[in-house]
């Protein structure tokens, strides 16, 4: 059932002109707030706390808006992914400095590539694939396994090679050893022993400690991938230079060290495009 509504939607999304077809995805993020609600009162409330002192509430209401839209665009531009082909992909996704990340492979330690969930994340590591970065993406399953097997497949057929997001240090370690390339979704809380408390947009929260644990074990240098959508409906992926691994005394301090700098970096190019990231996600828990 899940299967053939998806096919459905992916084949009445392809028949349409592009330009309909977006039109119709901002119009269901507009739907999804101003009818469904689901989670809006959580994204106003957290860019309130993020932006308290720089944006009023009309100014916060508008991107939460705005970000609503950017959803349903990125459900429209996800269902007319598996026809696009590789040319016109081209067109609509442009990389900037990937040299950065060919300079940090020489090294001859592989690389891991921090990414956060804003822009159209798909589009983000259908990117990297179709300009022969080869990475392999550390990415978590959909609670359902038949949306989950078949939003896999489109991503796949594309090109990208994913890792589970639990038990795969040494299948990651391994990968690293051949100088390959590990994507990690760095922007959302990570709890427990995998978590290390720092601060995002000045607030506690707990952000995943593997990266910089990884970098001080094996010298493997970390990059961040940065990705937003133009005004043009052009998704455009930037790629930092190698990030400095600061060592501190205390291991422990280290990684927090390290961890809080990703975060600021993350921070600062969220605060550039605030409709574009994932506001929906529980980023500061206890």
């Amino acid at each position: 059932m899940y299967i053939f509504l998806i096919k459905l939607f992916i084949n009445f999304f392809n028949i349409l002109p592009e330009s309909l077809a977006l039109k119709i995805g901002r119009g269901l993020g507009l739907f999804w707030f101003y009818i469904i609600r689901f989670r809006r009162k959580l994204v106003i409330a957290n860019l309130k706390k993020s932006f308290k002192e720089e944006k009023n509430e009309n100014e916060i209401y508008k991107v939460a808006k705005d970000n609503f839209v950017h959803y349903g665009t990125c459900m429209a531009e996800f269902l007319r992914l598996p026809k696009e082909s590789k040319e016109k992909l081209k067109d609509k996704i442009k990389v900037k400095n990937l040299d950065n990340a060919k300079k940090a492979l020489l090294k001859g330690k592989g690389l891991m590539v921090l990414v956060g969930h804003y822009g159209n994340w798909d589009y983000l590591s259908t990117g990297q694939a179709l300009y022969n970065v080869g990475a392999h993406i550390i990415t978590r399953q959909a609670t359902n396994k038949t949306v989950n097997l078949y939003w896999q497949k489109i991503r796949e057929d594309k090109g990208v090679k994913f890792l589970p997001d639990s038990n795969s240090i040494f299948s990651i370690l391994r990968l690293l050893k051949k100088n390959e390339v590990i994507g990690i979704a760095f922007d959302q809380h990570v709890g427990g022993h995998q978590g290390i408390k720092t601060k995002f947009f000045g607030l506690p929260c707990y952000t995943m400690r593997a990266p910089t644990l990884i970098a001080m074990k094996t010298g493997t240098p970390i990059v961040i991938a940065y990705n937003y959508r133009d005004e043009n409906y052009c998704h455009q992926i930037e790629v930092s230079e190698e990030i400095p691994l600061d060592i501190l005394d205390d291991p422990e301090e280290t990684i927090r060290t390290n961890t809080q700098k990703y975060n600021d970096l993350i921070e600062a190019f969220i605060r550039k495009h605030p409709s574009q990231w994932t506001w929906i996600h529980h980023r500061w828990k206890p």
